[in-house]
């Protein structure tokens, strides 16, 4: 018999789906075909029924002269396949909408008998969109938890995660099915991978404490079994819901950002020393290896080729067209001699990245800069608002679109975003918001460096900042990130969160012993 929570839960996970993202009509015919069907009104499920009370038709419907629902059963048939072929390819169960039926289908998936080993494991999906690593939010079972208060922001977060992450491109995300949880640490971390192909489990817990909760959140690796990031917040009991937000905004910004974030760091590091990079993973591995490790003409190339082989591949690769978008900003802003960029190519990029993107912050912010270096300030600035308000978590695309306008000569407005997009970090010394570059190319270290007095000196003290500046002023973007990328080489210590000598072994806080394994051979 057929578990109707898990029923309910794979439809979530269907209607949060990029399959289905922006896709509302094909929303509601699903999410109401299979409501009927868990309320044991599957055989009555009728064309008439659909079209009036899920697709919006008006009552005076007629099923022979309009084909509305049966051209909206096609679109949901092929969604179904896409998702269940390219997003989730070892689901616990599926929802199949037979051909010349209205009425779902839910199908167990026969589970692999034995425990895998995770080296006998490997990335097996072949996607026509490149993607980038999968999420898997683990939260602890609201139903456990005795404390009302603690309860209903377990189950705030269990709610807001997944929508927060969902909005950025870059990301996949993959629920916590309360009716399937593991009993261990290492249990979840085999069943994110082997059950969701999950590189990434991010494990929130509550504890309740006199005067509040405390919130632990920890990123660690599926495959490797190793701690990428982790964080611990106090919340009081009687918390405002903005102290929520700015938790998120901490998290996506350290962990998750296109500029900093340590995950997309770790996940681009550990992919470029595997033998094999699996073709949908390159061109945001690229990117991030760019813009976070080595900003050289050699890394640009390798990032470009990236993105002319899978956009040429697949016209409607969603996230190749939108990092090549990007990608034609670097190649304006640090004048590679080698890439001379056509403006109706940015602009052709910029449009089909918007239409292949819709409602993503990173697309809104790359064609606003677009405009404004034809000459479209009105519509600049309705894209740059359009993208802040889209994604206000985005930092990243808040830093872009500064150091963007700093390239194309509208400095002051430049430094007025900078000084927002700043608002809820750390504070810096004053020179450093003098430069945006430093705030997106290889920013993290540099800046960690700066504000330390014995590393102060070495990355070039206040003559350092007036050079950077005046590079910047200049408009010479090249120099300016040449001059930052050499500062950084005169340090001694390893790499910002390099790999792999920033990890360690889970500790006690986490509760649980591990055990190292060896990482596959993917």
């Amino acid at each position: 018999m057929i578990n109707k929570d898990s029923v309910r839960h794979e439809l979530a996970k269907l209607l949060a789906s990029r399959a289905f993202e922006g896709k509302r009509q094909a929303c509601n015919f699903l999410e109401y075909v299979v409501v009927e069907a868990l309320e044991g009104r599957g055989e009555k499920i009728s064309q008439y029924g659909i079209a009036v009370e899920s697709l919006g038709k008006s009552p005076d419907y007629c099923p022979t002269e309009n084909p509305a629902v049966r051209v909206e059963a096609g679109r949901v048939r092929k969604l179904l396949d896409d998702y269940y072929a390219n997003e989730c390819v070892t689901p616990l169960l599926r929802i199949q909408l037979p051909v010349g039926s209205y009425a779902p289908v839910f199908e167990p998936v026969q589970r692999q008998s034995g425990a895998l080993s995770m080296a006998s494991v490997a990335i097996t999906e072949k996607s026509v969109q490149s993607v980038g690593p999968r999420i898997y939010i683990s939260c602890q079972n609201p139903a456990s938890i005795r404390d009302d208060v603690a309860r209903n922001l377990v189950y705030t977060l269990h709610s807001s995660l997944p929508m927060i992450l969902g909005k950025f491109r870059e990301l996949r995300i993959a629920l916590i099915d309360h009716t399937e949880t593991p009993r261990t640490l290492d249990d979840e971390l085999n069943y994110a991978w082997q059950q969701h192909q999950s590189e990434f489990l991010l494990k929130c817990e509550i504890q309740v404490e006199a005067e509040g909760f405390i919130l632990n959140k920890t990123l660690i690796h599926t495959i490797s079994g190793e701690r990428v990031w982790g964080n611990q917040s106090s919340i009081a009991r009687m918390y405002d819901p903005k102290v929520l937000e700015t938790l998120y905004a901490q998290m996506i910004t350290q962990a998750f950002s296109l500029n900093q974030g340590v995950v997309l760091n770790y996940w681009s590091r550990y992919w470029r020393n595997q033998d094999s990079l699996p073709a949908h993973y390159r061109v945001l591995v690229e990117h991030i290896h760019f813009i976070q490790e080595d900003a050289s003409e050699r890394s640009f190339h390798l990032f470009l080729h990236a993105c002319q082989e899978r956009t040429q591949q697949y016209h409607d690769d969603a996230l190749a067209h939108l990092h090549f978008a990007v990608l034609c900003l670097y190649a304006t802003m640090m004048n590679f001699a080698s890439y001379p960029l056509p403006a109706e190519q940015w602009r052709q990029l910029t449009l089909k990245a918007l239409t292949l993107n819709p409602g993503n912050a990173l697309a809104h912010g790359i064609f606003a800069l677009e405009c404004y270096q034809r000459g479209d300030l009105e519509l600049c600035q309705m894209e740059m608002g359009t993208a802040r308000r889209t994604n206000p978590f985005d930092t990243a695309c808040g830093h872009l679109l500064a150091v963007g306008l700093c390239a194309l000569r509208n400095w002051r407005q430049a430094l007025t975003l900078l000084t927002e997009v700043l608002a809820g970090e750390y504070r810096h010394p004053e020179p450093l918001l003098s430069v945006p570059c430093l705030y997106y190319f290889r920013q993290g270290r540099f800046i960690q460096a700066a504000r330390q007095a014995d590393s102060f000196a070495r990355v070039g003290g206040w003559a350092a900042f007036g050079t950077l500046s005046e590079r910047c002023r200049a408009e010479d973007c090249n120099g300016c990130i040449q001059r930052l990328g050499n500062a950084v080489s005169q340090l001694d210590t390893p790499a910002h969160f390099s790999y792999p000598q920033h990890l360690t072994r889970l500790d006690a806080p986490l509760g649980t012993p591990y055990t190292w394994r060896s990482c596959p051979q993917l």
